[in-house]
């Protein structure tokens, strides 16, 4: 696994943290982080949220590092029941999501005929 400079700065940085560390607590510690280049289209000398928020998905999805997180900050996964307990939380959360997300749609249905293939697709999972 080849991490960028980048992906170990912050990999560095949450794995060595004695506690959870939050996005603003990673900016400042590594301001050469920078800005999010797709999205933020500047440069400059602070780290963004959005960049260390990247930066973090692609330790979780392209070099499968077991980084968990909630409100409090990131952490490194130590034990199978942290992942279950991640998994049901943010299970939840999208959960919630969704189906505010389709009562919006039913609202726009029924006041201005708009209809969505992929909400009535996935109808069944909020009735």
């Amino acid at each position: 696994m080849t991490l960028t400079k980048e992906e170990t700065i912050v990999y560095d940085l949450i794995r060595n943290s004695p506690k959870k560390i939050t996005q603003l607590e990673i900016a400042r510690a590594a301001p050469e982080l920078g800005s999010h280049k797709r999205h933020e289209g500047y440069m400059t000398t602070e780290s963004t949220l959005r960049e260390i928020r990247q930066i973090i998905r692609d330790l979780r999805i392209k070099h499968s590092l077991f980084i968990l997180s909630d409100k409090n900050g990131y952490w490194i996964m130590k034990e199978r029941e942290e992942a279950v307990k991640y998994i049901t939380r943010i299970e939840r959360t999208a959960k919630a999501a969704a189906k505010a997300y389709y009562v919006t749609y039913n609202a726009m249905k029924r006041n201005f005929g708009i209809n969505s293939d992929y909400f009535e697709k996935q109808l069944t999972m909020f009735e």
